[in-house]
């Protein structure tokens, strides 16, 4: 799929794993607040968890990139030690500012030659300076423009520090990195492990809210359409928290996962006649915040419906370590007026941890359809 930076694998050691070593990969998602980390293996007819884990990152807000970099490798090395893990091969994902991803229809081309030519082809539509991105493409469809024959392709540039800093910190705990992802792709990979083939038509937008960034994406038919980064996220919601309530930020993250959305009507009435102001403050607060990020969902729906007559969202998703947050599922369906549950990543294995709390399996989204990759993918 999309994001294998291979020119930037040429230079780290053991990439002829990806040819020769087991097919099966550790999943790495390394976020701002937690690494998450899952090994699955394919056995008989089903899908084996084999370890999971989710670390808690305590750098501080003022800790500098080498000082979290640092940290992340000592936690995620103990972590491997603890549990004796024997993978070496692994896949992590990016996303954020430093990553963009366009569809754009390029002149019809093979695989090579669109290689050869990527960074002038690519060019017009990075907003970096094409030097200091690392390129990935994956070819669509062929299509015809103004008569003319064009090949619809998924472009993705990471910036070349944001690459090489994710590297070293696989490379630091003895991991040999085979795969770049993108965060939304590794949910495509999940999705069609989970997806009803008996479910309705129409498209399935996810939204995978983590603690500094939203990854919002539309899959129509297997194949994702629509992808972007909102900045709108867990620790937005704990900001307007802490302004509201007028609490610290360790208060604050308590209390929304505590309180949440208050959505029905009774349980306000309940709430304003006992004066509980934590309840009222907190669902004023994250109702404010969540409402920004549905006019930011809308915009994304918009542009995708534009493409095309036939187009629909018949389902919403959530994932990400916000995901579970109180009534938010319900007070998005009310919203956005579409079906919206939350993830269930675990629930494509033959073995689901019974020791993840229900609240935090949707964090693992990433980690898990990382997982799901496999050492030939990038081939």
């Amino acid at each position: 799929m999309v994001g294998k930076f291979d020119e930037v694998f040429k230079k780290f050691k053991g990439l002829s794993a990806a040819l020769t070593g087991p097919r099966y990969v550790l999943g790495v998602d390394v976020g701002s607040y937690a690494i998450k980390v899952a090994f699955i293996t394919e056995e008989g007819d089903g899908l084996v968890l084999h370890a999971w884990g989710y670390l808690p990152l305590a750098s501080q807000s003022e800790a500098s990139p080498e000082e979290r970099k640092v940290q992340t490798i000592n936690v995620l090395r103990a972590f491997l030690i603890e549990r004796d893990l024997k993978v070496k091969e692994a896949v992590t994902a990016l996303s954020g500012n430093s990553v963009i991803v366009r569809y754009v229809k390029f002149p019809r081309l093979t695989k090579t030659e669109l290689s050869s030519t990527l960074p002038a082809e690519a060019e017009p539509f990075i907003p970096f300076d094409i030097n200091e991105v690392q390129l990935g493409f994956h070819i669509l469809d062929d299509v015809v423009e103004d008569g003319i024959k064009k090949m619809e392709t998924v472009l993705v540039a990471a910036k070349k520090d944001l690459v090489t800093a994710r590297l070293e910190i696989l490379q630091g705990v003895g991991l040999v990195p085979t795969i770049i992802d993108v965060d939304s792709f590794a949910l495509e990979n999940i999705h069609e492990r989970l997806r009803d083939p008996k479910a309705a038509g129409g498209a399935t937008l996810y939204l995978n809210i983590g603690h500094s960034v939203t990854n919002l994406s539309i899959i129509e038919g297997g194949v994702t359409r629509v992808v972007r980064d909102i900045f709108i996220s867990g620790s937005t919601l704990t900001k307007a928290i802490m302004k509201g309530l007028q609490v610290d930020a360790a208060t604050a993250e308590e209390l929304k996962k505590s309180q949440g959305i208050i959505v029905d009507a009774a349980e306000k009435e309940k709430a304003l006649a006992e004066g509980n102001r934590e309840a009222l403050g907190v669902s004023q607060a994250v109702t404010a915040v969540v409402k920004d990020l549905v006019a930011e969902v809308h915009r994304s729906v918009d542009f995708y419906l534009s493409q095309g007559p036939e187009r629909a969202i018949a389902r919403i998703i959530l994932a990400g370590g916000t995901a579970s947050l109180k009534n938010l599922s319900k007070h998005l369906t009310a919203e956005l007026k579409v079906p919206v549950s939350i993830m269930e990543p675990f629930a494509c294995l033959k073995n689901p941890p019974a020791d993840v709390p229900a609240s935090l399996a949707p964090a693992f989204a990433v980690a898990v359809g990382l997982a799901l990759r496999r050492n030939r993918d990038w081939l």
